[in-house]
C-alpha cells in the first residue's frame, strides 16, 4: 500500500469514527423512552443527564418536536424609518433575553418584513405561559403617591371634564358609590368610586365590575387635559372588603422618580408577610441606588407606588432611606414571582407587540412527521441499494457503503455544529442519498468504459475516477451555490431543506471521490486481481 493511500485510508477512517462518536448522544436521546423521561422529572439528577445527553443531539425543528409558532407584530406608529428599524431589533434582542430564561430548547427568532418577529419554540409544554411573557411589557417604575388633598382636588377637575359647562360638582362623601342616577350626573367620575379606611394608602377604590368603565375614563382625551403632572393608576388585584371586591385607584405623580431600566437583579422569594404567596426581590445600579435612596430619605411617611405596566403592584409606605434594593409584593404564586422576575431582568419591550399569527404543533404530528420522514427515506433508501447491488454488483456494495457513512457523517456535522433538522431537512437528506448515488453510478460508468477499452483493472479504476472527478465536482458545485443563496436569503422551511442539502453535498462528494476509491484500491492491492465486479 503506497503512502498516499494509506493517508486516504487513514482519512476516511478518523471522519467515521468522529462522526460514530458525534452521534452517540442522538442515539442514546433515541433510546430513552417517553416513560423514562416522565419518570426522571421526579429525579433531577437523572433529569440533568437526559437534558445533558439531549443537548448533544440533533436538535429537531418545530415540525418535527412539536412546540409554538408565533408572528409578532410590532407596533411603530408614529415611528420614522430609523426609530422603526431600531425597535424591531431591540425588540427581537430582547424576546431573545426573554426565551433563554424561560428555558425553552432550540428557539427559533427571526425578522420578517419590517415590523414582524417570528418565534419558533420547539418542544414547549406551556403555550399559554410563553405568550403572556412574550408581550408583556414589563414596564416598572417608582412613583411618589400624591397627598390627599391633591386626591381631592384631581377628583373634583375629573367631574368637571365630563360635566362640560355644567357647574362644578361639590365633595361629596364617597363612602359608597353613587347608585343615583341623579348624583351620577352631578359627579361622573369620583361618583363610581368608594373609601375603605384603613385597607391601603390610598383612600379610593373602584368596585370590580366598574374597572373597565373607570380605565377608558381614564383614557378619555378630555380627562388627559384636565391632569398635569399627575396620573390615576389602577392596582393590579382586587382586595376584598366583606361581599366586595374592590380595586385600588391610586393618585401618583406623572414622571417616574426611579425607573426599572436601572434594575440589575430580580428574583422570586417567598413572602413572608403572607405565607404561602410570593414577591419578587430586586437590587439597582450605583446610580438607581442613589436615585431611590434619595427619593426615600427625601419622602419618609409618604407612600411609594411601585407600577408595573401602568398597575401598581403595591404602595407601601416609606419607613426609612433605602438603598440600592427593595421588594416588588402583590400575593404572586411561585409561578407569576418567577415570571416576572425573569421580565424584570430581560428588560421591557421598547414598544407594543401583537400576535399576528400562532399555530401550535402536538408531539405527536412531530412524531407522525418524524415517522412517515424516516419511512419515506427508507424506502427510498432500499430502492438505491437494491438497484445499485444489482446493477453494479459489488461495486455497488461499495457506493452502498460509501452512501451509508455519507448520512452518518451529515447526521454527526448537524449534531455537532448545533444545527436543526426539520422536515425539508429530512427532504434535503434523501435528495443527498440521490445526488451521492448519481455520482458512483457516474464513476462506475466511466471504469466500465475504460474496462472496455482492454484497460488493466486498476488502470481503469484510476481513469473513471479522474475523467469522472470534475464533472462530478463541476455539477456539485453548482448545486451547492444554488443552496448557498436559498440558505443566505430563505427563511423557515426553505433555509432548513438549504442546511442539508449543503452539507449533504460536501459529503457526498468526499465519500464519492475519496472513499469508494480508497475502499476500491485497497480491494485491488492483491496482484492476482485480474477482475473487478462492476
Amino acid at each position: 500500500m503506497n503512502r498516499s493511500l494509506q493517508m486516504k485510508a487513514g482519512l476516511c477512517a478518523v471522519i467515521i469514527l468522529l462522526a460514530t462518536y458525534g452521534m452517540l448522544p442522538t442515539f442514546k436521546a433515541l433510546s430513552i423512552s417517553h416513560a423514562e423521561r416522565e419518570a426522571a422529572k421526579a429525579n433531577p439528577t437523572r433529569l440533568a443527564q437526559i437534558e445533558e445527553i439531549d443537548s448533544k443531539a440533533i436538535r429537531r425543528g418545530l415540525d418535527l418536536k412539536g412546540g409554538m409558532y408565533l408572528v409578532l407584530e410590532v407596533d411603530q406608529a408614529g415611528m420614522d424609518p430609523n426609530q422603526a428599524a431600531d425597535s424591531l431589533k431591540r425588540v427581537k434582542e430582547i424576546l431573545y433575553n426573554r426565551i433563554d430564561k424561560f428555558g425553552v430548547s432550540e428557539p427559533e427568532i427571526t425578522t420578517f418584513g419590517t415590523n414582524r418577529i417570528v418565534v419558533k419554540l420547539p418542544g414547549l409544554q406551556d403555550p399559554e405561559r410563553a405568550k403572556a411573557l412574550l408581550g408583556k411589557t414589563a414596564k416598572l417604575e417608582f412613583r411618589l403617591v400624591r397627598q390627599p388633598e391633591e386626591l381631592t382636588d384631581a377628583l373634583a377637575r375629573l367631574d368637571q371634564a365630563f360635566l362640560g359647562d355644567k357647574p362644578a360638582p361639590v365633595a361629596a362623601d364617597t363612602s359608597l358609590a353613587a347608585t343615583d342616577p341623579t348624583e351620577l350626573a352631578q359627579r361622573p367620575f369620583s361618583g363610581l368610586l368608594v373609601t375603605q379606611p384603613g385597607i391601603s394608602s390610598t383612600p379610593m377604590f373602584v368596585p370590580e365590575e366598574d374597572v373597565e368603565r373607570i380605565a377608558a375614563m381614564l383614557e378619555d382625551p378630555r380627562a388627559l387635559s384636565r391632569l398635569r403632572g399627575v396620573e390615576f393608576q389602577l392596582g393590579m388585584e382586587p382586595v376584598t372588603s366583606g361581599a366586595r371586591k374592590l380595586r385600588p385607584l391610586y393618585l401618583v405623580d406623572g414622571k417616574a422618580s426611579v425607573a426599572g431600566d436601572q434594575l440589575t437583579d430580580a428574583q422570586a422569594g417567598a413572602d413572608h408577610e403572607h405565607p404561602g404567596m410570593w414577591m419578587v426581590n430586586f437590587s439597582l445600579n450605583n446610580r438607581g441606588a442613589r436615585e431611590f435612596a434619595r427619593l426615600t430619605g427625601e419622602n419618609i411617611g409618604r407612600s411609594l407606588a411601585i407600577s408595573l405596566d401602568g398597575r401598581i403592584s403595591s404602595a407601601p409606605t416609606i419607613q426609612s432611606r433605602i438603598a440600592g434594593s427593595g421588594q416588588i409584593s402583590g400575593r404572586f404564586s411561585n409561578a407569576e414571582a418567577t415570571d416576572l422576575a425573569l421580565l424584570l431582568r430581560a428588560g421591557a419591550l421598547p414598544t407594543d407587540i401583537s400576535i399576528a399569527e400562532e399555530r401550535t404543533v402536538g408531539p405527536s404530528l412531530g412524531s407522525d412527521s418524524i415517522r412517515m420522514g424516516v419511512n419515506a427515506s427508507l424506502v427510498g433508501s432500499l430502492l438505491v441499494v437494491l438497484f445499485m447491488v444489482v446493477y453494479y454488483r459489488v461495486s455497488g456494495l461499495i457506493a452502498v457503503a460509501a452512501l451509508t457513512a455519507n448520512i452518518l457523517i451529515l447526521l454527526a456535522v448537524l449534531a455537532q455544529f448545533n444545527l436543526v433538522l426539520t422536515l425539508p431537512g429530512l427532504a434535503g437528506v434523501a435528495l443527498t442519498v440521490g445526488m451521492a448515488v448519481d455520482a458512483n453510478v457516474l464513476i462506475n460508468e466511466r471504469i466500465r468504459e475504460e474496462l472496455r477499452k482492454d484497460k488493466s483493472v486498476r488502470a481503469a479504476v484510476q481513469a473513471g475516477y479522474h475523467n469522472a472527478q470534475r464533472t462530478i465536482i463541476d455539477s456539485n458545485l453548482t448545486t451547492l451555490i444554488s443552496g448557498i443563496v436559498l440558505l443566505w436569503f430563505g427563511t423557515g422551511p426553505i433555509k432548513g431543506f438549504a442546511v442539508t442539502m449543503s452539507i449533504g453535498i460536501l459529503t457526498s462528494m468526499f465519500t464519492a471521490l475519496v472513499m469508494t476509491q480508497v475502499i476500491t484500491e485497497i480491494m485491488l492491492l492483491n496482484p492476482k486481481k485480474q477482475s473487478l465486479s462492476i
